[in-house]
């Protein structure tokens, strides 16, 4: 009554308060104070008039880092000084959350521990949480710990939803990525089987959640939410999750061996789930591949058995592969077959994927000749151990023929694919990956033995099935596209192939992004058939995009980035700025045999590249030497039967014969 009808200003802080429903009557009122309320809660009954909500959020890295160093400035252990590098990897380390600060300030003041130990402590999962941030050394001024908070926390989020779900959710989220988790992904019938355990695991029949469990599940994650627990939110696209790292670290502390196994296995289950469905966005593959690298780091051997690995760790490597990533996709596809050796028999299916897997990557760094070696030995294995028809054998021959015409035996790769797309056909669905993909080379193989009708004619019926298939804008069929954009050039229609790859980039910079490797190829080539129209100044421009696009999506470094580096560079020397052209195609020279080695692709290349605009200046003599020697290297790297060998060794022939022919 007093505060209604006072005059005198007057200001009330209600600190931490728990429960919001507890308020209803309660709430200070009066026009000449205010109140302050502090909580974790994010409850609607925080949204009344008058109320401005302000968030609270965690330090930003300068503050944590600041906040540490003049913490611990008194108490550097025997004299020594806590460097800003382990302050700042401390700070990260506990996500810039202050009372995690606090608490870890004040166990390295209490125990004398230096920072690189103590961060050492901190990334070994042995060693809990609680142990690290314990209550014998207190926060300053806050009687909680990190991990009490963080229980007291969970147990009002379960009393917000039907019994057990919440925290069940929130064993799952701490296994995935804390900074975009798909809301797919804790919603969808695996995960659901796991929260509601298993009571309502059928949930509806399409997956959408309108059934109990569907209904539980979210109500469990709307619970973390209020709690702060997790952060639920819609950034204009794929519904997202996000928790504190020290929210998951926490909760895995918590989960008993057999309890910790079973979640491991739901959350791959539910990755799997969202990314095997067909209608999965390139942007949200990328999410579902963040989440599957931390699962990975926290399941140690949980996803593997005698009877084979998770089929989730097969789309590692390939989703990678399928960004330009090839370095990465090694590193993955050698980690996991090496895990495989621990737990699978010799010729078991999945260690013959993983090694496939392996094969691939090492022919997209350019070691062509070691990737058709090793697929060549493992079809044997696959068709003795899995049988010729078998879906992974397909695959392994797929691969085999692909990296076979890579090396220049156009006609047998042709063959090769002609056959695997017929017997593909006879136990696959005819719009099956496998089989669009054997078909799609069956194409370029005829395209590259010198049949550019053939091939534009394949790819325009392959794009025709795709349009009525998966449609006129998935991916695969503006790939198909692309492919198709090219052959129309190659038989002489120039300006129909800019048109039709005008289309192609339009549809892939829509549905995949500016940055997707397949955007960036088709951007590339593109710019390619626009200079072969005489367009050079729009293709310069396009040229300029598509590496300065490549550049920062994947590296300045990167195959793809020096190719469209080194493309953007010849098309200059053929626009007239030749001498500078040379001088930038020989620094990139250089660039490509430091980072990848002189016999890489990349590098004899650009030595060819470079001929040809030395010989376009006129400068005949050091053309021809020079292209005479980098045609040498490429027949021993490449063989004499590669396509872009038997290019330079025209070139050479009718270089070599203008000069005969000169007077």
């Amino acid at each position: 009554m007093w505060l209604r009808s006072t005059d005198v200003p007057w200001l009330i802080v209600l600190d931490d308060v728990d429960d919001l429903g507890e308020m209803a009557g309660l709430w200070p009122e009066g026009d000449a104070g205010r109140s302050l309320v502090t909580t974790r809660r994010r409850d609607a009954a925080l949204l009344r008039p008058g109320v401005r909500v302000v968030t609270v959020g965690v330090f930003t890295a300068d503050e944590a880092v600041g906040y540490l160093a003049e913490r611990l400035a008194p108490h550097s252990p025997g004299g020594t000084v806590h460097h800003g590098e382990a302050m700042a990897a401390l700070a990260t380390a506990l996500g810039c959350f202050p009372l995690a600060l606090s608490q870890a300030a004040a166990f390295v003041i209490d125990t004398g521990t230096d920072l690189p130990s103590y961060l050492g402590l901190l990334g070994d999962e042995r060693e809990s949480l609680a142990g690290l941030l314990p209550s014998s050394s207190p926060a300053d001024e806050h009687g909680g710990t990190v991990t009490g908070t963080l229980q007291l926390a969970l147990t009002r989020a379960q009393s917000l939803a039907p019994p057990g779900t919440a925290a069940a959710l929130l064993e799952l989220i701490s296994l995935l990525a804390p900074d975009g988790i798909p809301e797919a992904v804790l919603l969808g019938p695996a995960a659901r089987a796991w929260t509601d355990g298993g009571r309502h695991a059928a949930g509806a029949a399409n997956g959408t959640a309108p059934g109990p469990a569907g209904r539980h599940a979210l109500l469990a994650l709307r619970a973390l939410h209020r709690l702060s627990l997790v952060t639920h939110r819609e950034p204009g696209g794929t519904a997202l999750v996000e928790a504190h790292s020290l929210v998951q670290r926490a909760t895995r502390d918590g989960l008993p061996a057999a309890r910790r196994a079973g979640a491991c296995a739901a959350a791959a289950d539910a990755l799997e789930e969202v990314w095997s469905a067909p209608d999965c966005a390139p942007a949200t593959a990328a999410l579902l591949h963040r989440c599957a690298e931390s699962l990975l780091s926290h399941a140690g051997d949980r996803l593997w058995s005698d009877a084979g690995m998770h089929p989730l760790l097969r789309r590692l490597g390939p989703h990678l592969a399928g960004l330009g990533c090839h370095e990465a996709a090694r590193a993955t596809a050698q980690a996991l077959a090496g895990r495989a050796e621990l737990h699978l028999r010799p010729g078991h299916r999945d260690l013959l994927v993983l090694r496939a897997q392996l094969a691939q990557a090492e022919g997209d760094l350019g070691n062509t000749a070691d990737a058709v070696r090793l697929l060549t030995r493992l079809r044997g294995e696959a068709v003795d151990g899995l049988g010729p028809l078998d879906p992974d054998t397909l695959s392994i021959r797929l691969h085999e023929a692909r990296w076979r015409m890579e090396s220049g035996l156009i006609t047998d790769a042709l063959a090769d694919f002609v056959h695997l797309a017929a017997e593909a056909r006879t136990v696959l669905p005819a719009d099956d990956p496998l089989v669009t993909a054997a078909e799609e080379h069956t194409a370029l193989c005829r395209g590259l033995s010198g049949d550019a009708v053939g091939a534009r004619d394949a790819y325009a019926a392959l794009a025709r099935v795709l349009e009525r298939g998966p449609g006129p804008l998935h991916p695969s069929t503006l790939r198909v596209l692309c492919d198709l954009s090219r052959w129309i050039g190659e038989t002489g229609d120039v300006r129909t192939a800019v048109e039709t790859y005008r289309r192609a980039v339009d549809g892939l910079d829509r549905v995949l992004g500016p940055l997707h490797h397949d955007t960036l190829i088709a951007r590339h080539n593109l710019a390619y058939w626009h200079g072969t129209a005489g367009d050079l100044g729009l293709a310069i421009e396009q040229f300029t995009t598509a590496a300065q696009d490549a550049s920062r999506a994947l590296g300045a470094e990167h195959p793809t980035t020096l190719t469209y580096r080194a493309n953007l560079a010849f098309w200059r020397g053929a626009a007239g700025e030749t001498d500078v052209a040379v001088e930038h195609l020989g620094l990139l020279h250089r660039t490509a045999e430091r980072v990848f080695g002189p016999d890489h692709p990349r590098s004899l290349r650009i030595r060819q590249q470079r001929a040809e605009l030395l010989h376009r200046a006129g400068d005949h003599g050091t053309a021809v030497a020079g292209l005479a020697a980098v045609l040498t290297d490429m027949e021993r790297v490449q063989g004499a039967r590669h396509p872009r060998t038997l290019e330079t060794a025209r070139m050479l022939a009718d270089w070599t014969a203008q000069r005969a022919a000169a007077p």
